[in-house]
Formats: C-alpha cells, structure tokens, sequence
C-alpha cells in the first residue's frame, strides 16, 4: 500500500517538471497503457508512476485550457462578477478572486486589483465591474519567489485590475452561502476581541483558515522565528474539535443510557465535526490530511483493526493527490506529511528504546520532552525548508518551547470554543475570543523582541552545485539512532549551508544578471569579491517595489548583503523605484547617480564620464554623462563599461539617440564590437539609432521590458536593426532573467534564460 502510494504520488511530482503539453489523442493512449501495466505484477511499479503522471498531467491541462481567451486579453470587459473568497486590503488597493455571474468570455477565477477603491468589497458581493485582464504569467527569475506556480497551483486562470471609473457599482450584498457567512460573522467578532489588526489576523487564520488579514511584514516574521505552521489549520486543530465532539456525544449519549453502539456513535460524531470543520477552515491540505487521517483512525476502531500509522498517512497522501492532484505543489503538501512521517518515526523509535530496556524521560519532564521534538522537527524538516523558502528558522525552536504549548492549551481550544459558540452566546463568544487574543499578542511581544536579534534571519544561499549533495544530511540527525558516528555529519552539513554565497567568478570574470522586473531595468554584476548593481526597477503606487519582490530575494540567494557600487543611471521610477529597499537590506558602498532623486537622503554622487575603477581584475568606466551635460530626462542616464581583457558589456540606462551620438564621438574605440548590450530605453525607436548600433555591433543584445507592455518595447524595426548587425536579441519579458559570465580568457560563455530554464507544460510560452 504505501509503494503504491509513494510511486503515484512520485508520477504526480514527474509530471509537474514535464516541459510540454501531451495531445488528448496521446494522453487517453497513455492513460489507458497505465492502467493495463496495473495488471501485471511485474510491471505494477512502473504502471503506479504512469498512472500518477497521467492524473496530474490531466488536471494541470485543465487548469491550463480554463484560462483567458487570448482575444480578450487587454481587452476592457464590463462584466458581472461575484467575489468568492475575502479580499485583500492593502493601504490603497484591493486584491479579489471573482467568479463571473453569465459571462463566457471571463474564466472561471480570476484574480483582480482595484486601486483606490471608492467601496469595500466583501465576500458574496456581486458587482458590475469594468475589468482589464491578462493570462496568468510572473517574472521569471532565479532564486526568487514563482508567481507563475503560485497561480497555477492556486486555479488563478486570469490577472488583471479594475479599470477606475463610474461603471463599476455594487449589484447585491450578502449573496455567500452559509460557511461563508459564518466565517465572515466570526471574522468580525475576532477584530472585536482583538485590540490589534495584527491579533485579529491570527485569529481569524487560527480559527476559520482565513489568512488574508495577515500582512507581508507578519508573514516576514512569523517566517524568521518559525511559526509560520500556527497560521495554519492543523491536527491540532482538527484533533481538538473531534476529540471534544467525541466526549460531548459520549457523555450524552451516557446520560440518556444509550448503550448499543454508543461508542462507535460517539466516533461517528466526532469524525463528522471534524470533516465540519475542515469544511469551515477552507479545506488546507493540514486540515484535509488530519481529516483523512482522523476518518481512516475510526474506520478502523469501528472495525476492530489495526492500522500501520504509515500505511494511513500514505493513503492520506494519495486521496488528496487523487482529489486534487496540483495540491502536491503546495509547500503545505510537502511540510504536513514530511511532519506526522516525523513524528511517526520519533514515536516509534521512542517505542523500540522502550522495548530494550532503555531509560526514557520522566512523565513529568514535558518541557524536555517538547524541546527535543522541536530540534527533531528543526533537523528533520531543514532541507525542505532550505528547498523551498532559502531559510533556516534558528529562532524555531526557544519560539515554538513557549508558542506550541500556547497554541494548544490557550489560543486554539478558545478560539475554537468561541467559533463554535458562535451567534448563539455572542458574550460568551466575545469573552473567550478575547482571552485567546491574549494569549496571542503575548506571543507576538516575543516574536517582535526575538525577531530582532542580529542572528535571527538567517537565509540560505540558492543551493547550486555541491550543496545539494548535503541538502538533505540534516535529515540524519532525525532518522538515525542516538550514538552513531554518522548523526554529528547533519551538525557540518547545516554549518555547511550557512555558508555564504554560490560560486562565484574568479579574477578576470564577472557575472552579470539582467533580471526579469517587468518594465524598468535591474542589473546584477559579481566579480570574486565585489557586486555592483545597475537599476533598481520600479515602485507601485499601491506601495511596494519591484526591488522587494525580485531584486533583494535574488541577492539573498546569491547570498550577497553588501553592493559595493550601485548605480542608478536616472530618475525614472521604473529605474529608481527600489533605491530605497536596497537602501534598507543592504550595506552600500558608494552610490552613483545620473540625475537627483527627489524625495530622497541617499549620500551619492554624480556620474560623470572619466570616472573609472577596478575590481578583481575587471575594470569599470563611465562613459556619459559629460561634467557639462544636463542633468535631467533620459539623456541623463549613467552609461557604465565593464571590461575584461578585450571583452566589454555595455549598460545603457534610458538614452536616447543624442546621447547615443556624444558617446560615439567620445568613445567610439570602447564601444565597438563588444559582447554583450543592454539595449536602451527597452527597445524604444527613440534609442538605438543606426550609428549606435551599427559601432557596438554586440554579440548578444538585452532588452528590459515587461511581457506586453503598452508601449510595444521592444520596437520591431529596432529588434530588427540588432539582429542586422549580428546580435542574439533577447528580451527578459520572453526569455526572464538573463545571466552569463565574460571573462577575460574565454570571452562570453553560454547566456541563460530563466523562463526558458524553467519552461513547463503549465507555464505561459514565452512569446
């Protein structure tokens, strides 16, 4: 049962890295040769991958074919539309997942933004929107969070915003069905109970699985300190609403002498409460697992049989795999049964000491009990976690000897006491939700004052290479018995993973990273010991900045916290929009500027041409502005040569042909022939004039700009005129996250292009 099992599932993993989609022809062809290998012994194994791949295949195809027509794409809809889950407020802005009324051009879910808002939305409002939307497509680049998957394994089909204006009005109010409304009415009494949004945000996900309240800034935190897992609704919770279902119904059922079955009655009860209130939690995959678990368990004591612990979770695994195949993609997929394995083997490890006559901890020892269970978790969880979000949680576990104990006796049991109390003692629902409030702002006072130590966010560099032979050693430390030599190698192997960066070039090599920030400009260079950044991408106006989403968790994967040199070639948002993030994360140390940024204290001076300096054997140029140039509008734009031997790269900022013309006249033997161009202005047809064009004459030719952009970067006829001169064109918008290496020996090595890297059956093609 558990091969099975595994073996589907591990189908299901294989088919999330296929690259492209299979014709309905082939995959009834295949599905059906799955099924037949099921029949024969022999061929059992390979038939369970098959099949597994088959049924994953076949639902991301589904949520693939249910996306935007493209010929409505950009396109302004007014449509009918009902919001289906609780928006999202932000301090300008609304995020909404909306479902339309009797509309065949939108999808089935769409997600939506509406900036400055003249109204509220609400769950189960219908409102008559103006939308413009998009097939679901993120930025594709290295070591940095995939929107593309996230939306993917979220059933998002489309993207896109409300356009301002007076057509969009509310049609109705309080349409949502019945769990809804209770989760919406409980939501309200817990902002009542809670003097802070922060406490009610918990206690909204604690209790009702709705973690929309909870902001990016607690998110950060409860990541740093390892408490992330109490966002969710796990065994505990749902243990605790079975259990006490189970002694309500037996003591009742004692009380009105009901004898026959009044045991397995009482079961029955508490299973149903439990698959009720994972109905009321929005179905997490914690919820779905202890459900499925907890239903398995009484299947069995009805029947008087026992099961192999290992053997339920592994069926668990298989009917969420079957119910929702894509849900295997979901961090919470991944760390809710990595999680009860754990404490499986623990337990019976624990059982087997027992057996042999080895001395186990006092009954009364809990607190030594829990923290090692917390370091057993910590140990045997870390790679999944250095996997999936580049961190170790170092604060984890003194957070979670205080937290978890919390949780379990204090925070969750009166949450859940005044969710199910509900409409019907509203004080005593109130007086109870109020005391479990407590209990989380003291837990938040200790987080805020842990968080805050020097050593508390400890991020991992990407692991690349090497590293992923030790990856999975901390493991060792959770599975092998106490007093093998081999257990103290997962102490090396996390010392190893905190070492600091990637591989980076040696002297005479740089590398350089064009990344993928839509419409703006962000460069990355490294040379063996320094980093340069070029650009910091854009600002939103609902706040925010390109520069939190891409830039700053790609230099924490390249483990960099220090830029020797940033540069931002002029003031345009979509250039500076991220100074002040970068400003925040890192130690800088010398800022150059084309033009001043207004609203700004950053210590910086100006970009002049002649400025020049070296590092680990590359050398660096400014080529314009001149001293006397003006220092205002595109023109402005730093324009900075990075040499290596006879090999150059040319970053280029936002100028224009006349300044294009000055550097030709100035500069005309740097610039000709060299290897790699960021092309100016996003491929705009008022940059890359022939002349310019024609004298760098590059290798390979970089655009900047965001996937269908309104301005139609980059122009045809300038694609054209780079492609004329011999250069390779690439466009981030197409091919995401440009890197490669120059080097003074071996010239240009091969570029990579992150979308294309990454490209599966799933994604949008990158044209």
């Amino acid at each position: 049962m558990i091969r099975a099992c595994l073996l589907m599932i591990a189908g299901g993993y294989a088919a999330q890295l296929s690259s492209l989609p299979l014709s309905w022809d082939l995959y009834k062809l295949l599905f059906v040769a799955s099924i037949a290998l099921l029949f024969h012994r022999r061929t059992r194994c390979p038939g369970y991958v098959l099949f597994g791949f088959m049924v994953f295949l076949h639902a991301g195809q589904a949520i693939v074919d249910e996306r935007l027509d493209k010929q409505f794409a950009g396109d302004s809809l007014l449509t009918d539309v009902r919001i289906v889950d609780f928006p999202k407020v932000s301090a300008s802005s609304v995020t909404m997942l909306v479902t339309p009324l009797d509309d065949s051009r939108l999808p089935a879910r769409s997600r939506v933004s509406w900036f400055e808002p003249a109204t509220i939305p609400s769950i189960g409002d219908v409102w008559r929107f103006e939308l413009r939307l998009k097939r679901p497509r993120g930025l594709s680049n290295p070591g940095v969070f995939d929107a593309e998957a996230w939306l993917f394994r979220q059933k998002i089909h489309a993207t896109g915003y409300v356009v301002s204006g007076q057509r969009n009005r509310r049609l109705e109010q309080g349409t949502e069905g019945a769990i809804d409304r209770y989760r919406r009415q409980f939501i309200a009494r817990a902002g009542l109970a809670a003097e802070s949004s922060d406490v009610a945000a918990v206690l909204a996900a604690v209790g009702v699985g709705a973690r929309h309240q909870v902001s990016r800034e607690q998110w950060h935190k409860y990541a740093i300190s390892g408490t992330s897992h109490l966002m969710a609704i796990s065994g505990l919770h749902v243990g605790l609403a079975a259990s006490v279902a189970f002694l309500l119904a037996r003591v009742l059922l004692g009380v009105l002498r009901v004898r026959a079955n009044a045991h397995n009655a009482a079961i029955a009860f508490g299973v149903l409460v439990a698959l009720a209130y994972t109905t009321v939690a929005g179905f997490g995959i914690p919820a779905q697992r202890a459900s499925l678990m907890l239903l398995v368990a009484a299947a069995a004591i009805v029947r008087r049989r026992q099961v192999d612990p290992f053997s339920t979770v592994a069926v668990a695994a298989l009917v969420v795999f079957m119910l929702d195949p894509v849900a295997t993609m979901t961090p919470g997929f991944l760390l809710s049964f990595s999680a009860v394995v754990l404490l499986l083997w623990l337990a019976r490890s624990r059982r087997k000491r027992v057996e042999a006559g080895c001395l186990i901890a006092r009954a009364g020892d809990q607190l030594r009990q829990l923290a090692k269970l917390q370091v057993f978790l910590l140990f045997g969880l870390l790679p999944l976690t250095v996997i999936l979000f580049q961190r170790v949680a170092l604060l984890a576990l003194p957070v979670n000897l205080i937290a978890v104990p919390l949780f379990s006796l204090v925070t969750v049991p009166l949450t859940l006491t005044g969710l199910a109390i509900g409409n019907a003692a509203e004080n005593a629902s109130q007086a109870v939700l109020q005391i479990a409030a407590l209990s989380v702002e003291w837990l938040l006072a200790l987080i805020d004052a842990l968080v805050r130590l020097p050593f508390a966010d400890t991020t991992v560099a990407g692991v690349q290479k090497w590293r992923w032979m030790i990856v999975v050693l901390p493991c060792l430390w959770a599975f092998l018995p106490k007093g093998w030599p081999g257990r103290s190698v997962s102490l090396l192997a996390v010392g190893a993973l905190l070492l600091p960066s990637p591989e980076r070039p040696g002297d005479g090599c740089f590398d350089a990273h064009v990344l993928d920030v839509g419409q703006g400009l962000a460069t990355v260079v490294e040379t063996r010991h320094s980093t340069l950044v070029f650009d910091t991408g854009a600002s939103f106006r609902s706040g925010g900045s390109v520069a939190n989403q891409v830039l700053l968790p790609f230099l924490r994967s390249r483990g960099i916290q220090r830029i020797d040199w940033l540069v931002v070639s002029h003031a345009d948002i979509d250039h500076s929009g991220g100074v002040r993030a970068i400003q925040e994360y890192a130690e800088i140390g010398r800022t150059l500027l084309g033009e001043a940024l207004p609203g700004t204290d950053i210590a910086a001076s100006a970009c002049v041409a002649g400025q020049s300096w070296q590092a680990d054997e590359v050398g660096f140029r400014i080529l314009h502005p001149a001293s006397t140039a003006p220092r205002e509008g595109n023109n402005a734009s730093c324009v900075l040569l990075l040499e290596t031997g006879r090999h150059r790269l040319l970053l280029t900022g936002d100028i224009e042909s006349g300044a294009e013309r000055d550097i030709i006249a100035a500069h005309r033997a740097l610039i000709a022939d060299i290897d790699v161009v960021v092309v100016p202005h996003h491929g705009s047809l008022t940059s890359s004039s022939a002349p310019f064009v024609d004298t760098v004459s590059p290798l390979v030719a970089i655009v900047s700009a965001g996937f269908n952009n309104r301005w139609g970067f980059p122009k045809p006829r300038v694609v054209a005129r780079w492609q004329a001169v011999g250069a390779e064109v690439l466009d981030t918008a197409t091919s995401g996250a440009v890197s490669f290496r120059l080097c003074a020996a071996g010239g240009l090595g091969p570029t990579r292009k992150d979308r294309l890297e990454r490209r599966r059956f799933w994604r949008e093609h990158a044209a």
